[in-house]
């Protein structure tokens, strides 16, 4: 999942990362449930329907039980 992430600056930038890290911590969502959401929705962009997304999203949002 990391390969779909890595060129953002949210990964790349440190005081981004930071920001990003206190921002998952104060609402209680890990940043691996973060990084998985935001490689799912960048997978399916392109895509003129993302058929099956919701149930991926639901299957990441399992993960942070």
């Amino acid at each position: 999942m990391n390969e779909h992430v890595q060129d953002l600056p949210l990964w790349n930038n440190p005081e981004a990362f930071d920001i990003l890290e206190e921002l998952c911590k104060k609402h209680q969502v890990p940043v691996d449930v973060f990084r998985e959401l935001v490689a799912e929705q960048r997978i399916n962009q392109h895509r003129e329907r993302a058929r099956g997304i919701y149930e991926r999203f639901d299957e990441i949002f399992n993960n942070m039980d």
